[in-house]
């Protein structure tokens, strides 16, 4: 749902942007916006169903299940990822990336039982994420407009387009047969549970702490993704998104 602003390191992104505020004016530069009337009604939408039913079920999940277990999960769901990233290192010609990857999946896969343990990082073959959104980045695509997607949160054209694709390449999609493809649907579902307990402070501060939610949103998404793709990063001048009540 809001958990795409929470990937790939925009929890320091996010730090950042308070520090930000809080010691003064940040070079500003126009957010590329126009459906921001319909965005807000779909934000609304998210929020609604994050307050009814995935904060709910993450503070469960974390109360329920032991976070040996958590992990265990988090880690299983991230290593179903790592196909489809290397099949993106390829299309970007990091060839350097994609064995890295395909070597961590195939470690972690055996050694580490399906991906609920991590012995890769153990031996120093840490994640190199990426998806196809960056891929089409690499080869010049514009960003496009930012658009909020119902049950996932913050996007572009672009990130939207990569989304897309990312599910039609995916190689574990075509492979596994049902009804295990639909366990790792369920897999991924709860994973998306246990990113927003972990979250959970973040989450709620930029949700129901900051004056405009929406706006506070879009600029942690975009600072997000411009971080990972190494892209200049900037802050629309807005009065005070994260001003709040004592």
């Amino acid at each position: 749902m809001v958990m795409t602003i929470f990937r790939g390191g925009s929890v320091l992104v996010l730090l950042s942007f308070l520090t930000a505020c809080a010691s003064g004016p940040v070079p500003a530069e126009h957010i590329n916006d126009p459906f921001e009337e319909t965005n807000r009604q779909i934000h609304e939408f998210n929020k609604a169903m994050d307050a009814i039913a995935l904060a709910p079920a993450a503070a469960t999940y974390g109360a329920v299940v032991p976070k040996g277990v958590r992990d265990a999960v988090d880690n299983s769901a991230n290593n179903l990822a790592l196909p489809g990233q290397t099949i993106n290192h390829i299309l970007q010609g990091d060839i350097a990336d994609a064995l890295q990857t395909a070597t961590r999946f195939a470690l972690n896969s055996t050694l580490g039982i399906a991906g609920l343990f991590d012995p890769a990082s153990e031996v120093g073959l840490f994640e190199a994420p990426t998806n196809f959104g960056e891929t089409l980045q690499f080869y010049g695509a514009a960003e496009g407009p930012y658009v909020e997607l119902p049950l996932i949160g913050g996007s572009t054209v672009r990130g939207t387009v990569g989304m897309v694709v990312d599910f039609a390449i995916d190689p574990l999609r075509h492979y596994i047969p049902s009804p295990e493809r639909e366990y790792l649907f369920l897999l991924k579902g709860v994973d998306l549970v246990g990113d927003r307990l972990t979250y959970s402070d973040l989450v709620n501060l930029l949700l129901y702490e900051s004056t405009d939610s929406y706006a506070s949103q879009r600029i942690s998404y975009l600072q997000n993704m411009r971080h990972n793709l190494g892209t200049e990063l900037v802050i629309e001048d807005l009065e005070d998104p994260f001003a709040f009540d004592y």
